[in-house]
Parts: C-alpha cells; structure tokens; sequence
C-alpha cells in the first residue's frame, strides 16, 4: 500500500551504495516492513524506476499526498510543474529549449504512444517563447536516441491569453494583429480561443512549432480516447470555469488577469507601453500615468495570465511576466485581499519592471525567480538587484525567503577543453537550480539541491487560517544508518 514520507528530508541506504539517496516529504514509499525496528525496508520510485532501500524506523509516514510545485531551471525562460494531492498534474510554460523537456521525461517515465502521459492541462502564461517554445521539445524527445530521454504526451487542455504573435516581417503596429484607437488608446482586439484555428500565416515560427506539436498531441488524445480533443481557453479575469478540473478538497483557483475590457463590443486587451528609463519603478512612487504608446513586448508580457490557487491556507500567485503597468491595472482593479500570497512566483525573472507596491500587498513568505544566462543575447541582467531588494522590503515575514534557478544551480570546474578549434577552461553543470515547494494545506517546506550529495538548503513553516506564518527553526533530516 502507497504512503508517503512525513518527514521533511529522508536518507535513504540502497544495498552496495556508499551515498544515501534522499527522499522528501511527500514522496509516495511502499513499506515492505512493519513499523517498530531501527530500519524500515521500502520500495520507493529512483529516476523513473523502481528501487529499494532503508529508512530510519522512526521515520513518520502519512496516509494522504500533498499539492508539490517545482520551478525547473530553464535558463531565461519560465517552465514549472504543479501536481495536486489528487495527482492533477499541470504545466505552466516551458522555457524554449530542451532542459524542461529533459525535466518532464526523467520525473514522468513510462510513457509509449499507445499510453501516452496525458497532462490534464498546460498553461502558457502569454506567447513569448521562453515560455512555450521549449513544450515543443517534449514531441521532439519522442524520438530520442536515448530512451530515458524520451516522453510520450498530450494534453486533456491549454489554457492561453488569446495573444497570437506574427513574424518579425509584420509591422511593429500589427505584430499582435488588428488593433483599434478608443479613448486616446491603442487596444489589441485579435483575441484567438483555438489556437488550432489561427492561420499559419498569422504565426511566428515558435507559434508555428506550437501550432505543429498541438496537432500532433491533438491526433494522439483522439486516439487514445477516441472522439477526444484539446480543450483550448482563453483566459482573463472573467474566465470561471477553466480551472474547474482542479476542483478537490480545500482547493480551489482565482484568475485575476489578464484584464480584458468591452471595445466596439468585444474583448480588447491595452496596448501597454515601454516603462520610463528612471528610477521611479524601484522608488514605487509616484503611480504611472497611463501609456500613449504601445510596446509590443511589454503588452504581451503585461498581460499574462495571472491566477492565485489556494490550498488550505497557503496561497501560491503566478504572475507570468507582468510588468510595472499590468501590476498596477491589477492592484487598482482588485481588493489588496486579492494579491495576498505565501509563495510567490516572481513576474519576468527578476526584471527591473515591477510595481513595489504590487509587491507589499502580495507580501510574499517565498518568492521564486527562474532566470539564467546562457549567452549574450539573452543577458537581461536578471534578476536586479532593486527587485532582490524589493521583495526583501515586502516580504511579510523573518526571514524572508528568495529563491533563483539560477543562483541554486551548481557547476563543476572540468578544466581546459578544446572545440572548435578553441581552447577554453570548460564548467560542467551537475546540478540545475530547481526549486521544490510542498504544503498540506498548512505545513510548507521550501527546498532546493546543491552540488554536494546530501546537502540542500530548506525552509519549513507554517500558515494558520488567518496567513500567520511560524518557521520552524530548522529543518529535520532523517538519516537512515549506513549498515544496511
């Protein structure tokens, strides 16, 4: 019978292995003996695979899972993996290249095209393509020279913003597609439900790539639950039903943007603008008069898809990529009650577009940043340095917690080597910076890995039904012994 492990870290001692393997709380484990010895042999899932080993005895197990949200590294992107105690898995972005593919394939093994993993939603935050081009990865891996590599998907959903972006050949003013003048302002009014149904020609090529695996992900649901298709939503802040597939026990999700509004009778989303090039951002003060002008990639990143999902009494808000000007509509338009939240996922990697007062409503207890550098032309200088700062200032509790994919990555010197022709000092990275967040409703633990086996940096604490928060003052770690 399936448990799981009511501990927060657990080593675990396989036979003929000097290094532990570890476990955490939450992770399904099947005892294979009683309760009540110094030892407690369990089978329990190592890399995709069954495996076996030792815990202490004393180690606590519990009868019910817990709601487990994992931030993947990326590098510049955004790729997170949210699963719920009634085992609803779903995808929120996916970077735009194979590390979030490779990701999914090693924690989801298995699959085959007759038993395809079917997510039961993705959710693209808007259509930059560090957000979804990486998705179309997962079809690519179907054909992978290594099998450990593959996966074989689709998914029962996609929830999206509506925003479709042309080619680099469109004019900057028609890059979102038709847009009107109405009260002084620009408004987007191509807003597309299926996505299935978007021309090609009204695609840039990472929508096209999408558009393709869609297809494909498409004809396999249909053909594995025949007369099935892709439910696709566009989603903004009247939207009420989208999430009724998470619908479970003390669960439940708010959609707070993006913020449509009626234009000539139908929905319009604002053309937002570029913010100034000052200091008032990272001031706070004063609030921002509202933008003549349009920015393609600000309006596009202003108007991600943001909700707040709630179980028990932890509250997780993902925000996508809003900026300065999006965070403000959505402070103006909602009750500061609205915003509140425990974990965090920080907007647009740690940009130096954010609204600080956005940030003390939220008053965060765990904000999380996916961001990296993985070359030059993608060097944004994320996360600022005012931003770190800023959510410092507004986290409500001490210590306030701020994690970065980045920033938990580990990589080891490989020395001097040679491609190309060129010879340079070479880094291997052994460990990507995901972050781990798991609660029951109540006890939260916030974790990351290292580069040492055994060592992780992690955070417990608790939230009572009024958002009181009480940190543990340190984090237990059960170590089986090393007899085995």
């Amino acid at each position: 019978m399936t448990h799981f492990l009511d501990d927060d870290i657990i080593d675990v001692r396989i036979n003929g292995e000097t290094k532990p393997f570890q476990l955490y709380w939450g992770d399904a484990v099947e005892p294979l003996e009683p309760a009540g010895g110094t030892t407690r042999k369990i089978r329990f899932t190592r890399n995709g695979a069954p495996a076996e080993g030792r815990i202490k005895g004393e180690a606590k197990l519990r009868d019910t899972p817990i709601l487990r949200l994992s931030m993947v590294d990326v590098q510049q992107g955004d790729g997170l993996v949210l699963e719920t105690p009634a085992g609803k898995r779903v995808l929120i972005d996916g970077g735009d290249n194979q590390l979030f593919a490779r990701h999914v394939a090693a924690r989801f093994r298995g699959s085959s095209p007759a038993q395809p993993l079917i997510f039961d939603a993705i959710l693209v935050t808007h259509g930059d393509a560090d957000h979804f081009d990486g998705l179309n990865e997962i079809l690519k891996s179907e054909t992978h020279s290594e099998t450990r590599k593959r996966l074989f998907a689709t998914t029962r959903r996609v929830l999206h913003n509506g925003l479709v972006k042309r080619g680099s050949s469109a004019p900057e003013k028609d890059r979102l597609g038709p847009t009107v003048k109405a009260n002084g302002r620009t408004w987007c009014v191509d807003l597309h439900d299926d996505l299935l149904a978007v021309p090609d020609g009204q695609m840039n090529a990472p929508f096209l790539r999408w558009k393709r695996t869609l297809e494909a992900w498409n004809a396999r649901l249909a053909a594995v639950q025949p007369g099935a298709s892709i439910q696709m939503t566009r989603v903004d802040q009247h939207t009420t039903t989208a999430f009724d597939f998470l619908a479970e026990p003390n669960l439940d999700v708010e959609v707070l943007g993006p913020i449509t509004r009626n234009v000539g009778g139908q929905p319009a989303l604002l053309g937002l603008g570029s913010p100034p090039n000052d200091a008032n951002i990272e001031l706070g003060e004063p609030d921002r008069p509202p933008s003549t002008s349009m920015s393609v990639s600000h309006t596009i990143n202003g108007h991600s898809i943001a909700f707040r999902l709630r179980y028990g009494h932890v509250r997780f808000l993902f925000t996508g990529d809003l900026n300065q000007e999006s965070m403000q509509m959505l402070r103006e338009a909602l009750p500061n009650a609205s915003l509140r939240a425990e974990i965090f996922k920080t907007p647009h990697h740690g940009s130096h577009d954010f609204d600080l007062a956005f940030l003390h409503e939220v008053g965060p207890v765990v904000s999380m940043i996916s961001s990296g550098d993985e070359n030059e032309t993608k060097e944004h200088i994320h996360p600022r340095a005012t931003l770190m700062a800023a959510l410092g200032k507004a986290s409500r509790s001490s210590p306030s917690v701020i994690f970065c994919t980045e920033l938990v990555a580990f990589f080891k010197a490989r020395g001097n080597a040679t491609q190309g022709g060129r010879t340079f000092f070479a880094f291997e990275r052994t460990n990507f910076g995901i972050v781990h967040v798991r609660t029951d409703g109540e006890r939260v633990l916030a974790f990351t890995h290292s580069g040492k086996a055994g060592v992780n940096e992690a955070y417990r604490f608790t939230v009572s039904a009024t958002g009181a928060v009480t940190f543990a003052p340190r984090v237990s770690k059960m170590s089986a012994p090393k007899a085995v």
